[in-house]
């Protein structure tokens, strides 16, 4: 079997044909000359019943395998997702999302599979499910003054009255965009930062899901999620989904980068003389 290195996508350039950045490579864009461009998608995959949802309240995101075929499977799936960073070659988080995982319903374009395999995700009504870096198994959240740009790492969604997060229901990063809105007419203020900022990380950092009681929960406080009997029984599952994005400098300047241009001695008609 042959061995694959961990999370060595290519970083894309212009002109490549590509329909969409592979997470499980860790792959990026040179959208902008200077700087990688990221994007990871993973899931959780919620199955057990109410009896034992205390149990289930902190989730990695799997990043799935591009092999399809689970009996020869050359690549297992990623049991974490995690921003790759350094000291030299920060990351700048600048997007979450999160959703709950729904099939294509049926009725006019036909559904697939042909069969629903999604659940709606059971839970206590007023708690919420959050998408956000990790901090040693338990979330940062957003503080109400955060003044490291954790709402532009962070998502959340709320269980609706019924106690349960429907299928399809989700939302995008808290600080939607971190760009400047305003300022005040003596200066930068430091609320209007708040939301303005990206999520620096200086390291590979870990990204998860936690059941809890509001977007500034900084410990995993929710009383746990599942799936109905019912769903069960059928074979369906809930699944959390979740989006991370972000910028990262590229690599420095190599000889690689202009060695092909360069003269040598045995060229025809000159050198570097």
């Amino acid at each position: 079997m042959a061995t694959y290195r961990s999370e060595a996508g290519a970083v894309m350039h212009p002109g490549n044909q590509i329909n969409r950045l592979s997470s499980f490579n860790t792959e990026g864009v040179y959208g902008w000359p200077g700087i990688e461009a990221y994007e990871l998608i993973g899931y959780a995959k919620i199955e057990n019943l109410a009896a034992t949802k205390a149990s289930y309240k902190s989730f990695e995101l799997i990043i799935p395998s591009p092999d399809r075929r689970p009996d020869d499977r050359v690549r297992n799936n990623r049991t974490s997702m995690v921003v790759q960073a350094s000291a030299a070659r920060p990351a700048y988080v600048y997007g979450a999302s999160i959703a709950i995982g729904q099939d294509i319903p049926a009725g006019g374009e036909p559904s697939f599979p042909a069969s629903p395999v999604t659940a709606n995700l059971g839970g206590t009504t007023g708690e919420f499910i959050l998408f956000g870096p990790d901090n040693s198994g338990s979330p940062f959240g957003v503080p109400s003054t955060q003044a490291n740009g954790l709402a532009a790492a962070t998502a959340i969604t709320p269980a609706a009255a019924s106690s349960a997060w429907a299928q399809g229901v989700g939302d995008t990063t808290v600080a939607d965009i971190p760009f400047w809105t305003a300022v005040t007419t003596a200066g930068i203020d430091d609320q209007d930062a708040a939301n303005s900022m990206f999520y620096k990380v200086t390291a590979d950092t870990t990204f998860k899901a936690y059941n809890v009681n509001g977007v500034t929960s900084n410990t995993v406080d929710g009383d746990g999620v599942f799936i109905s009997a019912d769903d069960s029984t059928a074979g369906k599952a809930a699944y959390i989904i979740c989006r991370v994005n972000y910028l990262r400098p590229a690599a420095q300047v190599s000889w690689n980068d202009i060695q092909e241009f360069i003269d040598f001695t045995s060229q025809q008609g000159g050198d570097d003389a």
